[in-house]
């Protein structure tokens, strides 16, 4: 499937769109759009693509886009696997570029949501204290009507704006681009990352799967992301195997080979490097943690 800009339709009678969505798996492929978008994760979990960002997403995630920042929420294996008892839930906000122009930046009392916008332009992930705050607010959102909604609207953005600890996703060297022929290039790549992370993946493989020569493809690569795609690779590895070690029994060995790691020291140096603990002190923090 080809990726497209998304067109987004708004209904005459609001100046934003909120809706609620329940499904068995996100199904939307890596792509982007003018509106900026705020998404809440009531139920599901997988891994988030925000430009160059890879993590982990859970129930109560909630992330704001900046405009034509490119994204997609990939949901673990299982809920592809037709499972009754695996429901998708989540809440998506998205309103036009020419709200931020037209009234949030003629109002001077809203000049800290022109600032929380602007930092939305690399993807915003708040923090659970904040999420907790606005959580009733964006889940009555889409029910309320018109004045009442906006106003409720007004105040989710007022509360996100507080959240110091909120955190950003893409690198600050992300370039954006609206460029179809770019954005279906970076799909072939994240799909086909996608497919065959757990097995060995040689630069001459993805190089061709980009239409690209090797050195090529490493010099677009590192100007798209300002990462090398075993970095990439890797990152990605690596954020599956966090979310295995904490949501499954799977010895921290057959965690390394899940995730395309065929020699267990590899894994456990790649790991440490990229959270500051070996997979096994991983897995017991998360335990410890879950009990308080």
């Amino acid at each position: 499937m080809k990726p497209q800009l998304e067109k987004i339709a708004i209904d005459g009678s609001f100046s934003y769109l909120a809706r609620h969505f329940k499904r068995a798996y996100f199904d939307a492929p890596w792509h982007y759009h003018p509106e900026c978008e705020l998404t809440y994760i009531v139920k599901s979990y997988g891994q988030r693509f925000v430009g160059d960002h890879i993590g982990p997403f859970y129930e109560g995630d909630l992330v704001l886009l900046g405009s034509n920042l490119p994204h997609f929420w990939r949901n673990d294996d299982v809920f592809y696997q037709s499972n009754p008892d695996l429901l998708v839930e989540s809440v998506v906000i998205q309103f036009p570029q020419s709200l931020i122009a037209d009234f949030f930046e003629k109002v001077t009392e809203f000049k800290s949501i022109q600032e929380l916008m602007k930092k939305a332009t690399r993807g915003i992930k708040f923090s659970a204290e904040t999420t907790q705050k606005v959580k009733a607010a964006i889940l009555q959102l889409p029910y309320l009507s018109e004045g009442f909604r906006f106003i409720s609207f007004l105040h989710i953005l007022l509360e996100l704006t507080e959240d110091i600890s909120a955190e950003l996703l893409a690198d600050t060297a992300y370039q954006i681009t609206t460029d179809d022929a770019d954005t279906e290039r970076m799909k072939r790549i994240i799909e086909f990352t996608l497919a065959h992370f757990q097995d060995e993946i040689r630069l001459s493989d993805i190089a061709e799967i980009a239409h690209l020569t090797v050195p090529a493809f490493c010099r677009y690569f590192k100007k798209r992301t300002q990462k090398t795609y075993i970095d990439f690779l890797t990152g990605f590895r690596i954020s599956h195997a966090r979310t295995l070690l904490t949501d499954s029994e799977l010895s921290v060995a057959q965690v390394g080979l899940e995730c395309g790691f065929h020699n267990l020291s590899n894994f456990h140096q790649a790991f440490k490097r990229q959270t500051g603990k070996s997979p096994l002190h991983y897995r017991t923090a998360h335990k410890k943690s879950k009990l308080h």
